[in-house]
């Protein structure tokens, strides 16, 4: 039976109602037929407001218990024996201590200890003089060991349920806790990736197009005077271009997901002499014979540090500007240093800008240290140590793990 258009109290009402209903068909209707030659309003009034009880014993149990302890007084008062009727008292007193909190459960233990002994007395006044007392001895411990393991039953599954209700909750909680780490580390991720990506799609263009600005710019000056060197400048264009595009490729390929990427590898250290040499004849190179076995995250740093110096040259200098940059490779370190003596004076370089930013946020990840800004006697200047894996140790290991 479906009561769906009723509220949980309404739904219980309706249920221990008819179990009311069927107590007093089983309980109370037949000893009024087997007693019929009694008095039959007394067998008829206190029992049925006994088992009437039983609607009330989750809705509104106070009342229950009121109705019950009324029935059982009237029942000790005007019927010589027990009637069936009095199972009523043990499921209300289950009903109390598993669907109540407070002091109403001790109250109805009270009453039904009280009943357990008043009852059990009135029902004597039938029994030989010299079987009283042990009848009504084993009568009262049979009712209140009755009682007792109601009060029992209903008290142990109501501490089942909290304990049950408690342990759901935690796991909501530990759930809901699991899921909001969750999420922050993937928007850390999330974050962390973008970022690594803006830096890289930085990186890339605005040196490709820098490069490709000043020797197209060249080329022009030299299509007439000298058509060789202005093929070199177009030569150089177009390498340019393609390797700008296969870098792009292998970020694009990145942003999708594509484990099967076929791109070439990242630019290392032995990639650097051909990068300045694009840039134009004003940048020269200094840089240590022997190249040092490092990880392709730090090749790339450096790489990427040697780039963004070109570009911000190219771009901020002037035209009539020079500039070296050195490389050298100790045992425990890298040391990158730029210099030019351009006009950084009347054309400064922000230095919150996106490439040093970029530059700083590359070393300073990878622990070394850095530093940009104007030279003392005109031109900028930028700087930076990379400590090699030796020198990183465990915390080299952890930032390659890093996601």
């Amino acid at each position: 039976m479906q009561f769906s258009g009723l509220s949980s109290d309404g739904r219980r009402l309706v249920f221990d109602s008819l179990v009311a209903v069927g107590a007093f068909v089983v309980l109370v209707l037949p000893m009024m037929w087997l007693l019929r030659d009694a008095d039959l309003l007394p067998l008829l009034v206190w029992p049925g407001l006994m088992v009437s009880s039983l609607a009330l014993r989750r809705v509104v149990p106070w009342l229950a218990v009121a109705m019950c302890t009324a029935a059982g007084l009237g029942m000790v008062v005007q019927l010589d024996g027990p009637s069936p009727a009095i199972v009523a008292v043990l499921v209300i007193v289950y009903s109390v201590a598993r669907y109540c909190k407070g002091p109403l459960g001790w109250t109805v233990l009270a009453i039904g200890a009280v009943a357990s002994v008043a009852g059990p007395l009135s029902w004597m006044t039938n029994i030989p003089d010299g079987q009283r007392f042990t009848a009504a001895a084993l009568l009262v411990t049979l009712c209140l060991a009755l009682v007792a393991v109601a009060y029992l039953v209903g008290r142990r599954l109501q501490e089942l349920f909290r304990s049950d209700l408690l342990d759901r909750t935690l796991a909501e909680e530990r759930y809901t806790a699991i899921a909001t780490r969750r999420a922050q580390a993937t928007r850390l991720a999330d974050d962390r990736a973008r970022t690594d990506v803006a830096r890289e799609l930085h990186d890339v263009v605005a040196h490709s197009l820098s490069v490709i600005v000043v020797q197209a710019e060249g080329a022009k000056a030299m299509a007439g005077k000298n058509p060789e060197r202005a093929v070199e400048a177009l030569d150089v264009i177009a390498q340019t271009g393609r390797t700008s595009i296969g870098e792009m490729r292998r970020i694009v390929a990145l942003l999708r997901g594509d484990e099967h990427a076929a791109f070439e590898p990242t630019p290392s250290l032995r990639q650097i002499p051909e990068m300045v040499a694009a840039a134009g004849e004003r940048i020269s190179l200094t840089i240590d014979e022997e190249y040092p076995p490092v990880p392709d995250s730090l090749g790339l740093t450096a790489y990427r540090v040697v780039q963004e110096s070109v570009t911000n040259f190219l771009k901020h200098a002037g035209p009539t500007a020079e500039a070296n940059v050195t490389l050298r490779f100790e045992p425990h370190c890298i040391i990158i240093r730029a210099v030019d003596d351009g006009v950084a004076g009347t054309t400064p370089i922000d230095s919150s800008g996106s490439g040093v930013r970029g530059m700083r946020e590359r070393v300073t990840a990878m622990g070394g240290t850095f530093m940009a800004g104007p030279r003392l006697g005109g031109g900028w200047q930028v700087s930076a140590e990379l400590p090699m894996p030796t020198q990183l140790g465990r915390s080299w290991l952890r930032e390659k793990e890093r996601p």
